[in-house]
Parts: C-alpha cells; structure tokens; sequence
C-alpha cells in the first residue's frame, strides 16, 4: 500500500515509522507534505489530504503518543480519557486538565512521553466496551471520562456543564450522582451555605444554581 493511500485511511497523517525516506523525499517534492507549526513533530506528516475536522487536533494526538506504532499494530487500543473524551464527543467546554491516554502496558516502552500527551494511564486490562469510535478517535465512555475530567477540575460552571451535557446525552441523573461524589465538599450552596454532602446534593446544586433560569430579581442582584 502507498504512503497516499495511508494517509487517506488516517485522516491525511502519516507517521515517520510508515515512511521510506526515499517516500519522505518525494512527499517533500511534490509538495505532499503540508508545513504546519502545530505539528512541529519529526515523527508526524500532515499532508494534502489532511481535512479540517474539529477532532483532527486529537486524532494527530493520538498518533503522536506512539509515533513507532501504527495504528492498526495498536493492540489493545489505547483511547483518549478524561476531559479529551469529553471534548472529542462535544460534552462541556473543556478546561485546563492533562490530555490524557489509556494505554495497554506492552505499547509503553513505544510511548511518546517528550511531546503532546500530558499523561499516560497504564491499564493492563483494557476491554473493547471502555471504549468507542467518535469522529475515528478511540474515546473512553462518558461516565468514566467524567469522573476523570471532575477528579481535576474545580470549576463549577465547567463541571455543571459538562454533567448535564452528559445527561443529554443519555447518562441517567442516578449515573451522574454517583459520578458526583467526586465533587462533595467542593463548593458552597447558595441555599443553606454548606458545602454538598453527597453526589445528589452535588447534583441537586447544578440544577438549582446553574440550570435553573435566571429570575429578573437575579438579573438586577448581578446588574
């Protein structure tokens, strides 16, 4: 198979360790290479056929954390977890967490721990139900991508956000509570000036402080 015909299966990337450097040498000739900042990498080649994709970023990414291996040699798959997953299915706004890989522990002497990925997850178990194709990345399911994403970050409207854009999309609010436990302490209710005791009453605190439409006497206290 030609190096333009892998390309076109990983979204126009290719890696280094996919390449002949006769083939480099003719990318660069024809003008098939594309030059891109952001991947200033010598293990990764945008190209020509490189499309424009929202997810692109993070497929690259996933690419990059192990430059020696291609794809289809990734076994089990190591996915994107935590507030990456989240980005990837389009839940919450994202925040300042590490990008974080899960990665089977025979795949890890090939990892890329220098550039891109803030942190690898070693599992020496991985199953093909943690995980599922989105936009051709492999991500973590929501519950536990969540739980990860809440684990470092203390922002409440980014966590309120991204909880409820779960329960959009099909996480129970009994999922989500339990999930929430992670959170109890974290912030003051408005309410009774405690602090949540549990994940429901994490919960209940999203729905009431942040869902929850503003009235006009709250329009004219934040006026």
């Amino acid at each position: 198979m030609g190096y333009r015909e892998i390309a076109a299966r990983q979204r126009g990337f290719l890696l280094r360790s996919q390449l002949t450097e006769e083939e480099i040498q003719d990318m660069h000739d024809t003008g098939f290479i594309v030059k891109d900042i952001l991947l200033n990498s010598d293990d990764i080649f945008r190209t020509q056929l490189s499309g424009h994709s929202d997810n692109d970023d993070s497929y690259w990414l996933w690419l990059l954390a192990f430059p020696t291996i291609p794809p289809e040699q990734r076994n089990p798959m190591p996915y994107f977890a935590g507030r990456e997953a989240l980005d990837i299915r389009g839940i919450g706004r994202g925040g300042g967490d590490p990008t974080l890989i899960v990665a089977p522990p025979e795949l890890m002497p090939y990892a890329n721990t220098t550039e891109g990925v803030g942190e690898f997850i070693v599992d020496d178990n991985i199953q093909p139900t943690d995980w599922s194709l989105v936009d051709g990345v492999p991500v973590e399911n929501i519950l536990p991508a969540l739980r990860k994403y809440l684990m470092t970050n203390d922002d409440f409207e980014d966590s309120a956000d991204a909880t409820l854009d779960a329960h959009y999309y099909g996480c129970s609010w009994d999922e989500l509570a339990e999930v929430l436990e992670v959170c109890t302490g974290r912030w003051t209710i408005y309410e009774t000036g405690e602090k949540a005791k549990t994940g429901k009453e994490v919960l209940n605190q999203f729905l009431n402080e942040y869902a929850s439409p503003a009235t006009s006497e709250d329009e004219e206290d934040d006026w």
